[in-house]
């Protein structure tokens, strides 16, 4: 303890430091109401009808909505300031690089569906002062059926644009596999995006998703139904466990780090594999440190928070679940836990993104 602590006074304070970090507080607090009002533009279709009409007014995009003239108003000087929607000569526009994140639901990089998985969180925060006082956290279905349909959009490009035509062919032999009739388990599968996507692809094959929430569940059978395939189904496992050597391939998508008991899916998954089986396993691109994720990971604080809201808080449902965080199955410790369950291959595929490594594990 100082000796400005131990008299009782408050230190000295560096004027443009003290600035600079009120500034930093500043930015963060309009970056909480730009998650809010970002996801209402979203939800209201508002980024979509600038993309397709604009340059617009006020009046005009009220027009085109059928909204209310003086509440968009609003929202959009709020968007210019934050740099969202651009502003000229008393239109509001979108540059074709904001309308591809934040209009373009089927491009690459659409990303305005991270606003709603923040917004979905946001009825669970009076929880929260129970959870660090107990430990224990909030499942799934805690947070509600938003957080599940904001998860969903979230993963939705890659598992129904690039799973089959990209990261498949890179599991080895699999393809042919699947092409020639094949079992498969999409485990922790949400709402059934990427089963849907391979039962559509491989009609030989046969598909069972497994998830525990309730809401996830109910996403899932919807878009199976509405789906053309019949070769697949969905199933929670705590009712209808995976059977021993049952499967030519399990996936699972950003579930490892998820579950109170990494340990026991991992273990699962190896014995439900057929010896000759594959274990197609996406999860967060993280580094083995915090020091390292504090340095150089782009995207740090973001998976923190969502860690701290929805994915450690999954983890640490349970009094004894695991608690790894949305950062905590990085390759390191996948390479540890899978070698402890029996497998005796591990495979970093090609394939990547800012937010996923993708790993071909087998006994």
């Amino acid at each position: 303890m100082n000796d400005q602590a131990q008299a009782g006074q408050r230190p000295q304070l560096d004027r443009d430091r003290l600035e600079a970090f009120i500034k930093q507080i500043g930015t963060q607090v309009a970056a909480g109401f730009n998650c809010s009002l970002s996801h209402l533009g979203d939800r209201l279709g508002l980024y979509r009808a600038l993309a397709e009409a604009g340059p617009m007014n006020s009046d005009e995009l009220a027009a085109h909505t059928g909204l209310h003239e003086r509440w968009l108003r609003e929202w959009l000087r709020h968007q210019a300031c934050v740099q969202q929607v651009e502003y000229t000569d008393g239109r509001f526009s979108l540059s074709p690089e904001a309308a591809a994140v934040l209009a373009e639901e089927g491009h690459p990089f659409f990303f305005a569906s991270g606003f709603g998985a923040v917004a979905a969180t946001y009825p669970s925060l009076p929880k929260m002062p129970a959870v660090f006082e107990t430990g224990i956290g909030l499942t799934y279905d805690d947070h509600g059926a938003a957080c599940a349909c904001g998860v969903e959009r979230m993963s939705s490009f890659v598992q129904k644009h690039e799973l089959v035509p990209k990261i498949l062919p890179q599991v080895e032999g699999m393809v042919e596999r699947l092409k020639a009739g094949a079992r498969v388990a999409d485990v922790g599968c949400g709402a059934g995006t990427a089963t849907v996507a391979m039962a559509e692809a491989f009609p030989n094959s046969t598909f069972v998703g497994y998830d525990t929430s309730k809401h996830a569940l109910a996403r899932a059978n919807a878009n199976c139904a509405a789906s053309r395939a019949t070769n697949l189904r969905v199933a929670n496992p705590d009712e209808e466990p995976m059977g021993k050597g049952e499967f030519d391939l399990v996936a699972t998508f950003d579930v490892v780090h998820d579950t109170p008991y990494p340990d026991r899916l991992i273990t699962a998954v190896f014995e439900a594999l057929k010896p000759d089986g594959a274990w197609l396993c996406a999860d967060i691109n993280s580094f083995p440190t915090f020091e390292q994720n504090l340095a150089e990971h782009p995207n740090a604080a973001m998976l923190y928070g969502f860690s701290v809201l929805v994915c450690m808080s999954a983890s640490l449902s349970t009094p004894d679940g695991a608690g790894l965080g949305t950062l905590g199955f990085n390759e390191q410790v996948a390479r540890e836990m899978t070698a402890a369950a029996g497998f005796q291959h591990f495979t970093v595929l090609e394939y990547g993104n800012a937010i996923n490594s993708y790993y071909d594990i087998r006994p």
